[in-house]
């Protein structure tokens, strides 16, 4: 298990040892020494079985004599782990003081023991967290991932080709869809994410369809509710009556005043209906004006911890805290902008139904920004390209623009998706590389968890990216150590210490099997032992190629078994593995590392160039 899983297991793999608040209790009035001997007698005991702690030193937001201290205060009993690695004392000491929370660090060498109070277990725990999340920051990954929709595979596709960075896509058992990039291009991939939102507000604030068809009129009355709503806005009537039916609300607990403060809010807003601090509107959805003034009224003073704060008498002691009431908020433009919002969906919806109905279907689409607009005519013909091809040719917008309008332009009109939306080629290669690789002998409580191979251009490693429910990551057993990867396990897919170790076990499997069709190591009539490089070129070729030998075979034919023998003199038996192997391979991905291939090897006079995949070593 690796070391950094042993430093974060502070709780739950480690056992315990407690000092309870009861003997806390017992031993509060006698001496600290005396209590500090009884406590470290235990301690010993428990460490003659887990390790001494020899050289004992002492660090750590307070000392281990402190914490005793602190423990009588609290009257609360001591845990302690002996498994805790140096190098995050540091930053354990850091967060325990930005939680202020007491802990004791006692040890030398690399394993020490922290010590801290129970009630603090589960702010330790979450501390131990937090130093595995900035870990796994810095662990190696070879890839990296996050969803996307599958009309939006294409957009996205197109977004990262423009930039320059490779991806690829697989589909989860949940029916999402994950984009996988080099983790080496995380910070470009950032700004791509935060360049397609940006593209995708764009066109949902700009670019609008409407229906050549006439006003039906269930339309027209959806229409007037709407128009009454934004005139009354301004209607001080309407707007007195929902602040009273508000303050009436017994769903919502409103704060009460004193007789003292509520003087103090007529005194200083005659006409408030129901009053409260800024927090209480917030959480209540709401937010404060512009030029909300509040209202100040006295609070009883407290300390960060909500204890009370006394004068040097004893007494309580009180401060100013400004209120605001309910018409400095929000709350009625939200109320009214809720409604409205219903009715335009009520109002889309009647004008898809009719538009479904009409004999001609031409739709006006505009763009706000550029002030262009274009006529489209929704036939039994018309496909998402066809959408997009007008949204860059007429309105000038990028090939990321257009795909997303084009997504948008389906659903705002209702168009059936399975005629609309024909599979782009994404789609397609997506259905190639989609593995979800299962064994008989997969372990029962990994079962839920999907594999995927995938390869970049760059052809050197295969990728596993592993699912679980709404979490994926990327794994590149080549590359990664096996603590990395069951570190990454347990906390981005939310899986447990023996659930890691066998996923894990189970990806080193994966990419073995993977290296392994692309090769088969024979042993021919002579003793000699060689490698013969495989690789299936479309649905029904494949090649076999040796050091000085290219032959081509159709999966089709008869005797594949006996030719492949007889060209590379080995065993019938090694000619079945070559078939089958070449059976399991991606088309695919064969192509993206024989373009690699390509471009790395030239060819030159001296050196034929062979289709091979040398990407994938054994």
């Amino acid at each position: 298990m690796s070391d950094e899983i042993a430093s974060a297991a502070l709780s739950s793999s480690q056992k315990a040892i407690e000092v309870t608040a009861e003997l806390i209790k017992l031993l509060a009035p006698l001496a600290k020494s005396f209590l500090g001997e009884v406590y470290h007698k235990s301690v010993d005991g428990i460490n003659a079985v887990g390790g001494k702690i020899v050289n004992a030193r002492s660090a750590g937001t307070v000392s281990n004599k402190g914490l005793i201290a602190e423990a009588q205060k609290a009257e609360c009993g001591i845990s302690t782990t002996n498994n805790f690695l140096a190098r995050d004392a540091e930053r354990v000491a850091e967060k325990a003081k930005q939680y202020k929370i007491p802990v004791a660090i006692i040890g030398s060498g690399d394993n020490l023991t922290l010590e801290f109070l129970e009630r603090d277990k589960g702010i330790v725990q979450q501390i131990t967290n937090e130093i595995m999340q900035e870990r796994l920051k810095g662990a190696p990954q070879s890839v990296k991932c996050f969803s996307v929709g599958e009309n939006n595979v294409s957009s996205m596709k197109t977004l990262f080709e423009e930039n320059g960075i490779e991806c690829q896509f697989v589909r989860g058992t949940n029916g999402k869809i994950s984009c996988i990039y080099p983790a080496e291009n995380a910070e470009q991939v950032a700004v791509l994410q935060k360049d397609y939102k940006a593209a995708h507000t764009s066109v949902e604030m700009n670019c609008t369809f409407t229906p050549d068809i006439p006003e039906s009129e269930s339309m027209a009355a959806i229409r007037s509710q709407i128009e009454e709503l934004q005139g009354s806005l301004e209607n001080a009537e309407e707007r007195g009556k929902f602040y009273a039916e508000l303050s009436e609300d017994k769903s919502v607990k409103f704060p009460e005043y004193s007789e003292k403060n509520m003087e103090r809010v007529y005194d200083q807003m005659p006409d408030a209906v129901r009053v409260a601090g800024k927090a209480f509107w917030e959480e209540q959805g709401y937010a404060l004006a512009e030029n909300a003034k509040g209202i100040e009224i006295i609070a009883p003073q407290t300390d960060e911890n909500g204890n009370p704060v006394l004068d040097e008498n004893g007494e309580q002691t009180f401060t100013t805290v400004t209120v605001y009431d309910i018409s400095e908020t929000n709350a009625y433009e939200q109320s009214v902008g809720k409604k409205i919002s219903e009715l335009e969906r009520d109002y889309d919806e009647e004008k898809v139904a009719a538009f479904s109905t009409a004999e001609k279907k031409n739709v006006l689409v505009s763009d706000a920004a550029s002030g262009k607009s274009v006529e489209i005519n929704v036939d039994g013909k018309l496909r998402k390209a066809d959408v997009a091809a007008v949204m860059r040719d007429e309105l000038g917008y990028s090939a990321v623009q257009a795909d997303i309008a084009a997504n948008k332009f389906c659903y705002d009109l209702g168009l059936d998706k399975e005629k609309y939306f024909s599979a782009p080629s994404q789609i397609g290669n997506i259905n190639a590389l989609k593995t979800n690789i299962r064994y008989e002998s997969d372990d029962l409580t990994i079962r839920d968890v999907r594999y995927d191979a995938v390869n970049f251009k760059d052809g050197e490693d295969t990728h596993l990216i592993l699912q679980n429910g709404e979490n994926a990551i990327g794994l590149t057993p080549a590359k990664m150590s096996r603590s990395d990867m069951i570190s990454a396990c347990i906390n981005q897919l939310g899986l447990s210490e023996y659930q890691a170790e066998k996923a894990v076990d189970k990806a080193v499997k994966i990419d073995d099997q993977v290296r392994s069709r692309m090769e088969e190591r024979t042993l021919d009539e002579r003793g000699y032992s060689e490698e013969l490089r495989i690789e299936r070129t479309s649905d029904n070729t494949f090649t076999v190629s040796s050091r000085d030998k290219v032959k081509v075979y159709n999966f089709t034919t008869i005797n594949n078994e006996e030719k492949i023998a007889e060209h590379f003199n080995i065993p019938k038996e090694n000619a079945r593995n070559i078939i089958d192997k070449a059976k399991r391979q991606s088309v695919l991905q064969n192509r993206i590392r024989s373009a690699t291939k390509k471009k790395k090897q030239p060819q030159t006079a001296e050196t034929p160039q062979i289709k091979t995949s040398k990407g994938l070593k054994h």
